[in-house]
């Protein structure tokens, strides 16, 4: 339908104007068009195409078609991975679609490959550097190390290997919730009552989770009981008898010790374990740095010293 508008300038009939209703869509088509968006999304799918059906080497013709050779080894991995996951050899038909994925996978990787999308890719970077760590294990493997080799390691290293000391005790809780900023005066009044014998009944302390009595308590005992400062506070005790206050996250102790097994430098028996995961750990990373170092040597590396010194001044500023 059409509808006719007439206005009037100056008193002057202007020829009338036709405005058709509904039909805004070629200009919706027309914007569209017009869209840089648009137009690099198109250019980007001409040059894609004309590389992977014109330039493309793998594809460019029949005769020039990459190979993949899904050779017995291939096969035999692929079942044997198959194995691993599924606890038992896949079917024939699993066989083939195992195969056919395979097949699939490597077409896309080829390509990606021939494309060059692997370049300047932070991942693939980072997969390609932890393959070669790996390669240089496997190819360098470190020996199981001899109880002579473990026990040298031991000697030069024996202040890592010493063995706190433990403690039998009892002890009496003040709880910081209860006492607020008096509990470490609190304990500290019942301690000298206690070390002078004024006490005539066993004091029992606030009520908690925590234990009373702990017989040959570690320090790693004490630190996930009590938290790491009453564990250091307990380390210093070389006495038996009521002693404290030593303080935790939950208030103030006083402890009774009543048996104190020293603490000494760990013996190969004692840290076999540690050490030589220890010694196996040191030993790959002068091993890994050996192989780098060789590998260092047969490259010149150029570095901009005054780019180096820009970037340090823009850190400071």
């Amino acid at each position: 339908m059409q509808k006719t508008v007439t206005t009037l300038t100056n008193k002057e009939t202007l020829p009338s104007q036709t405005i058709v209703e509904g039909n805004d869509q070629p200009q919706l088509i027309i914007r569209i068009l017009r869209e840089p968006l648009l137009h690099f999304l198109v250019l980007g799918a001409l040059l894609f195409g004309l590389y992977f059906w014109v330039g493309s080497p793998s594809i460019a013709s029949t005769s020039s078609a990459k190979k993949i050779d899904v050779s017995a080894p291939v096969i035999e991995s692929l079942q044997g991975t198959w194995e691993l996951q599924w606890g038992r050899k896949p079917t024939l038909q699993q066989l083939e679609k195992l195969v056919d994925n395979y097949v699939h996978d490597e077409i896309l990787y080829q390509e990606a490959l021939a494309l060059g999308l692997d370049n300047k890719d932070i991942i693939v970077r980072r997969r390609l550097i932890q393959k070669m760590q790996f390669l240089v294990e496997d190819v360098a493997g470190i020996k199981e190390p001899s109880d002579e080799e473990l026990q040298s390691y031991l000697d030069d290293h024996a202040d890592r290997y010493t063995i706190p000391g433990r403690f039998s005790f009892n002890q009496v809780y003040f709880s910081r919730e209860l006492h607020g900023d008096s509990s470490d005066t609190d304990a500290q009044n019942l301690l000298t009552q206690l070390q002078n014998n004024t006490v005539q009944t066993p004091p029992r302390g606030d009520r908690s989770m925590l234990p009373t009595i702990y017989t040959l308590a570690s320090a790693q005992t004490l630190n996930n009981t009590f938290g790491g400062t009453l564990a250091r506070e307990m380390a210093e005790v070389t006495e038996k008898g009521w002693q404290g206050p030593f303080h935790s996250a939950y208030g103030s102790h006083l402890v009774n010790v009543t048996q104190i097994e020293p603490g000494h430098p760990g013996t190969l028996t004692e840290v076999r374990k540690s050490v030589r995961l220890d010694y196996l750990r040191d030993k790959k990373q002068k091993q890994d740095e050996l192989f780098y170092q060789k590998l260092r040597d047969r490259y010149t590396v150029s570095i901009d010293e005054d780019a180096l010194n820009q970037e340090f001044q823009k850190e400071d500023t």
